[in-house]
């Protein structure tokens, strides 16, 4: 095996050969009550799970005693219980 020179090929630098820094994209720091719950939902998919499950009970509460008495009230307030499910998804998907 042939020995080297001390020296080594000096090699032309390019000017498109230069590494970039990257940079992540950090919006606005996060400053708003839904923040933390967003978070913890994301994480836990215990607490996510439980919170459906009170949320699915309570609607369906709701619409049991719509069906027994027939009243307005207690089927709008099960319609209107299952709109915070929905918001659930949003804090956790977004």
């Amino acid at each position: 095996m042939p020995e080297r020179s001390g020296q080594r090929p000096s090699r032309a630098r390019q000017p498109g050969a230069r590494r970039t820094t990257r940079q992540t994209r950090a919006g606005p720091p996060r400053n708003g009550r839904g923040v933390g719950i967003r978070d913890r939902l994301r994480r836990d998919p215990f607490l996510f799970v439980l919170s459906l499950g009170a949320l699915a009970f309570i609607t369906w509460a709701f619409a049991l005693t719509w069906w027994v008495t027939g009243g307005m009230i207690p089927l709008a307030l099960a319609l209107a219980s299952v709109a915070p499910a929905f918001f659930l998804f949003y804090l956790r998907d977004a």
